[in-house]
């Protein structure tokens, strides 16, 4: 009885590995062929006023020719969509989805808007683990 325990859990544990990196693999395949999907964003102002502009503000115009930008308008007149791509491996996917946040709020407000903090900001575990998931969800990752 000992050693068919013990020969179903070692089974187990094998199989849970092989799912895990299967799913790891599966995960970087899914990140390599997302590498040329533009990231957008949709502004709440008119396409002839953003257009019109130079260089777009924050963290988008600073990354120059670091990143591919296309303006076009936004469908049924609700704006401006500002779509940006990684032209080489200087900017990171999560670091211009940033960026694009940012540009996006000095368009409409002229100014970086930042979320509330959290409600709790207790020193324990759950606070801890609270902050860490709001840190993660900054970049590509979301709640």
């Amino acid at each position: 009885m000992n050693t068919a325990v013990k020969a179903v859990a070692v089974t187990g544990v094998g199989a849970a590995v092989a799912v895990g990196r299967r799913m790891t693999a599966r995960r970087r395949e899914l990140r390599r062929s997302r590498s040329d999907h533009w990231l957008a964003v949709t502004v709440d102002r008119p396409f002839d006023v953003v257009a019109g502009l130079e260089e777009l503000p924050g963290p988008v115009g600073e990354l120059g020719g670091h990143v591919e930008v296309r303006l076009r308008p936004a469908p049924g007149d609700r704006g401006t969509e500002v779509l940006a791509v990684p032209q080489d491996d200087d900017v990171s996917r999560e670091d211009l989805r940033v960026a694009l946040r940012k540009t996006k709020s000095l368009l409409e407000t002229g100014d970086v808007i930042r979320p509330d903090t959290p409600s709790t900001t207790h020193p324990g575990p759950a606070g801890r683990l609270l902050r860490a998931v709001i840190g993660k969800s900054a970049g590509e990752g979301r709640l």
